[in-house]
Order: C-alpha cells, then sequence, then structure tokens
C-alpha cells in the first residue's frame, strides 16, 4: 500500500493530477523500489525520495510508453529507459550499509 505522505508530496509536484492514476504509480514505483532493495517489506525513510522523483517522471510518461525520444514542432523530449538509474548509487550504498550493519557476509568470486 502506498504511503499516504509519499502520495501527498507527488501530488503536489504534479499538481492537479488524477488521484487514482498516482495511487497506482506510486504503488506500481514502491513494488519495483522494494525488489531492488532486494524484496524489502518496507521502503526505508531515506529512500523515500526516490519513489516521489521516480513518480513524479512516470506519471509524466504515461501515454508514451516504450518510446526513448519524441520530436514535436521544434520541441523534444528524451526519456530515460530506466527510471531508477539515477538513484542506482544510493541504493547500492543503502543495501552495501544494510549488509555491513547486520553482520552480513560478502563473498566475491574472481
Amino acid at each position: 500500500m502506498a504511503d499516504a505522505t509519499t502520495i501527498d508530496r507527488v501530488n503536489v509536484l504534479l499538481g492537479s493530477a488524477d488521484s487514482a492514476v498516482v495511487l497506482e504509480v506510486v504503488s506500481l514505483v514502491e513494488d519495483q523500489l522494494k525488489l531492488r532493495l532486494g524484496g524489502a517489506n518496507e521502503i526505508p525513510e531515506g529512500l523515500r525520495y526516490i519513489v516521489v522523483n521516480v513518480a513524479v517522471a512516470r506519471y509524466n510518461q504515461l501515454g508514451d510508453e516504450g518510446k526513448s525520444s519524441m520530436t514535436v514542432e521544434g520541441e523534444s523530449a528524451d526519456w530515460l529507459g530506466d527510471l531508477f538509474a539515477p538513484y542506482a548509487a544510493d541504493i547500492q550504498a543503502y543495501l552495501d550499509g544494510k549488509n555491513s550493519t547486520t553482520g552480513g557476509v560478502k563473498i566475491r568470486f574472481l
């Protein structure tokens, strides 16, 4: 279930958006982030900003799924293939910190 504060923050950034669509987009983004966090049950408070930013970007892409760029009357737009890419380092830092603070062991085969 999408966090109410996160939905409010997304709505503020989008202005007058369809609430049902915003709720669905936020829920999907949360599910994707939980998967990237190793199947987490909850999203840590420190990473909620990722949900807000990715949800806004995803909402703005509705209707343009599958496009990588578009030009109309001299104005062009480019879309990221992976909306989480700008946050990969933050996600990895969280995962690394989680493993080191819980005594997790990493084994690397070379």
